[in-house]
This record gives structure tokens, sequence and C-alpha cells, in this order.
């Protein structure tokens, strides 16, 4: 016999602890390469070129060095606009202004025979890549060299108009995003939830924006949820399961970018050893509640996130967590063997997990034969002699306990039919 019993959802407080947004972003490196180029037409690396590096939304410079083969880095380099600026003894000064490093870390220069002239910020604000501050044509400038240059400083400009739109959009990104963690640190969710969506409306891909993002819409719908479950109120349900579904959504595009910036040339190291876990935890979190709440996201996309984290936290306790996590993702996704045994590994560490003895019972009386119906009885009866009064759950599993009780009754044996062998009237049986 199968006993018909599903996760119901918690009409219960959700209890959450208070996730730490992230209030900056990460730095990154810049590089590139710098050659001359020569009267025969090859390109010659540069040694010890001059490579000055400006902010130009805030005040701040950087300054670096080729190496032998021309090759420079700066790493720490924060998220902002910048101007990159390039002088060596007997060449033209070169530069590329309303460079976004997240979105362009590699930038060479090939730059052309001149008097070594530098370059200041105020001549490179001005345009003056051109004017005699950047150094003149040499008179016995060939037509060859002529055109390399002229289509040279072509580029150059080329380059500043298609950038103009990223130093317009990093303006953006910058000042809502700091707004958006000014509000969230005021818990006003609304806000920072609104000014995160400006600064993604300017770009899309900004990884540490969607998981403030996300963590946002999670805090707010925590809220919701409380609020609406104190009230009985229906709509306010919905609306914070609408949340936790959102912020599982941007979770997932968060851990998305951030691996696409990761895998991007000249792209630092991470800041801190386990700075992935900000995301990946972030994600687990959401589907977490978004299943708890049955907020409509799918099991078979949170089943591979909850895994991921697993496989990457070190925490014994949180790993705990996020295993009974993974076993309710499981059933749900119809996975019932893998439910089980997800759930039976959390028990062998911790006996009286509620979480896992609650799944563990559901799961082994989903059986259709009912092969596994006093196992699942004995731990919802383990559960529910362990439960709070105040855990929604333990209801439910009394509620199973006697329906499972019942299926395990023995069954009396099937009479015989009157019809059968009898006596004979008359005669001898």
């Amino acid at each position: 016999m199968r006993i018909k019993l599903f996760f119901r959802t918690a009409a219960a407080a959700l209890l959450l602890a208070a996730a730490g947004i992230t209030a900056s972003a990460q730095t990154l490196t810049v590089d590139g390469k710098v050659t001359l180029k020569q009267a025969d037409g090859n390109e010659k690396p540069v040694e010890g070129a001059q490579v000055d590096i400006y902010r130009t939304d805030i005040k701040q410079e950087f300054h670096t060095k080729t190496n032998r083969k021309g090759d420079y880095t700066h790493a720490g380099i924060p998220y902002g606009v910048f101007m990159i600026a390039v002088s060596a003894p007997g060449a033209r000064p070169s530069y590329v202004a309303n460079v976004q490093v997240s979105q362009r870390p590699t930038n060479n220069f090939s730059l052309q025979p001149g008097d070594g002239s530098k370059l200041t910020l105020e001549q490179m604000r001005a345009g003056a890549a051109t004017g005699p501050a950047a150094g003149a044509a040499p008179a016995a400038e060939s037509a060859d060299a002529k055109k390399a240059r002229e289509e040279h400083e072509k580029e150059l400009a080329r380059v500043a108009e298609a950038n103009k739109k990223i130093e317009e959009s990093n303006v953006v990104v910058k000042r809502e995003f700091d707004a958006g963690n000014a509000a969230f640190t005021a818990k006003n969710y609304d806000e920072a939830v609104a000014a995160y969506d400006r600064a993604l409306a300017a770009q899309a891909d900004q990884a540490v924006v969607h998981l403030n993002k996300s963590i946002a819409l999670r805090m707010r719908a925590v809220d919701k949820y409380n609020v609406a479950i104190k009230a009985k109120d229906a709509a306010g349900r919905e609306a914070a399961k609408a949340d936790f579904k959102n912020a599982a959504e941007s979770a997932d595009k968060a851990v998305k970018f951030y691996r696409e910036q990761q895998g991007k040339p000249g792209t630092p190291a991470p800041t801190k050893p386990n700075e992935v876990m900000d995301y990946l935890s972030a994600r687990m979190e959401s589907y977490r509640l978004a299943l708890q709440t049955n907020a409509g996201v799918m099991p078979d996309q949170a089943v591979p996130a909850m895994e991921e984290y697993i496989t990457a936290e070190t925490d014994p306790a949180k790993k705990m967590k996020a295993e009974a996590s993974l076993g309710q993702a499981l059933f749900l996704s119809g996975q019932i063997d893998a439910s089980i045994a997800a759930y039976r590994k959390v028990l062998a560490s911790s006996p009286t997990n509620l979480d896992a003895l609650f799944g563990l019972g559901i799961a082994l009386a989903a059986d259709p034969e009912g092969t596994h119906a006093a196992e699942a009885r004995d731990a919802l009866k383990d559960f529910a002699s362990k439960a709070p009064a105040t855990d929604a759950r333990k209801a439910d599993a009394e509620a199973a306990v006697a329906a499972l009780e019942e299926s395990l009754k023995p069954r009396p044996a099937e009479k015989s039919g009157a019809s059968g062998r009898g006596t004979k009237r008359g005669g001898k049986p």
C-alpha cells in the first residue's frame, strides 16, 4: 500500500541567518604588450616603456614598466574607467581612453617612431594624441610609416568612440551599486533591489551586482513570508514566493558571470581563497528557501547547484544542512532512491537531524509497494517525538505514522465462498 505524503509548505516563520552582503567588487589585473614599429615594418618589443594608468571617474593612478619582452602587468586595479598611456625613448606616446578593465583587461600598444615625449592626463583628456605634445611625425617619415601612424590614430579614435558608452555606463553601475549597498545596510530591500536593477540595466554582466541583488531579494522574501504567515495573508505569501524564485535566478546569473569573468585573460586570482563560496552559498540558500516554500523553482536546477555547493563546502555543519536540503530537492525531482541515500548520509553523522528524519520518512513512504513502510513509520515517529510543537511538520508526521501503522496491520485471510465443496443432501461430505 502506498502512503501518499508530500512535503507541505511550512506554515511557520522562516529562520534565516543574516547573510553579509558583498560591499565591494573585486580588484582586477590589466596587462598588455608594447612594441615599436621598425623601419623594415617589423615590430620589436620595447623594454622599460612607461605605462601610466589613470582612473578618470575618480582621482587615482597606477604606474608600471614593461619587461625585456615588452610585457607589462599591474594587479589590484579596481572597477572604474581608465586612460592607459605608454611612452618610451625614440617613440611617439600613445594612449587608449575609456577603458573598463573588467571588459578589456588586455591592452596592447604598437608605437611609432618619435621623440620619446610623454603625455599628461590633461593632454589626453583634451585629445592631444595628434598634437605637438604627442610628438610630431619625424620629417623623414616614410609613406608606409605615415600610413601606419594614421591607421593607428584612426584606431585610437574608433576605440575612444566605442568606449564612450562604457564610461557612461560604468558611472551608472558604480553609483547604483553603492546606492544599493547603502539601502541594503539600512534594510530597505525595496530600494536596494531597485538600485541593483538600475546598475544591471547599464551593464547586465556584473556578477557582484547579481549576487547582491539575490541576497537582497532573499532577505526581502523572508520578511514578507514571515509577516504573511502571521497575518494569514495568501497574497503576501505569493509575493514572497516570487522573491524567493527571483533570488534563485539572480544567484544563478551571479555564478554564471563570475565564472565567465574568471575565465577571461588578465583576470586576477580571487581576492580571498574561498571567494567563489560567496556565490555558491548564496545560490544554495536561495534554492533551499525556494523549495521549502514551494516557490516554483525546478528541482532539477536546484539539485546540481546544491551538489556543487556541498562538494565545495568545508564547514561540516553547513555541509550537513545542505545535504538535508539536497534530499528534499532529489525527492521533488522524482529521484527517490537518491533522496533516501542523501538523508541516510546526514543521519549517519547526526541521528537527531529533524530535517533528515522527516525527509527520510517521507521518501521511504513514497515506495509504491510499501516495502519500506515500517522504516518510514519509525523515522516519522522519531521525528514527531523530537520536533517542537511549533514545527508545522509535526502534525503531518503524526498523521503519516497513523496511516503507516494501519497499512502494516495483518489482513484477515479471505473466506471460502459458499459455492465451494460442501455436503450433499442425504449423502456424505
